[in-house]
């Protein structure tokens, strides 16, 4: 009997605990209309080593990927990523399906 608490205090702390990767969160639909712009939790923010402005990798669904600017937002939730709908459709993902955010460093301006 012993072992199947065991299990079940191990599915509980699988469920509740922490995550492995930071990094990949739920999409969510923007309250601003800049096409290259996504907003993340001050708290995301700080967890993923991001600041006010820096360019920011957004890898979605098909292998498709987008270099966007990241900016803090108050009413943003901690799982989850503010996007416009322009930004969503070059990535093709809709609202709550899960992206991937990494830190893409300094991006020179296209010619």
């Amino acid at each position: 009997m012993v072992k199947s608490e065991d299990k079940d205090t191990d599915m509980k702390d699988a469920i509740l605990g922490k995550k492995r990767s930071p990094n990949r969160l739920l999409v969510d639909d923007a309250t601003n209309d800049d096409n290259s712009v996504i907003s993340l939790s001050p708290a995301k923010m700080e967890e993923l080593s991001l600041f006010r402005g820096d360019t920011v990798l957004i890898k979605g669904k098909k292998g498709r990927d987008t270099v966007c600017i990241v900016l803090a937002d108050e009413t943003c939730d901690d799982s989850s990523v503010r996007m416009n709908k322009v930004v969503r459709k070059n990535l093709r993902v809709r609202l709550a399906d899960i992206v991937s955010v990494a830190n893409c460093g300094d991006v020179p301006y296209g010619k």
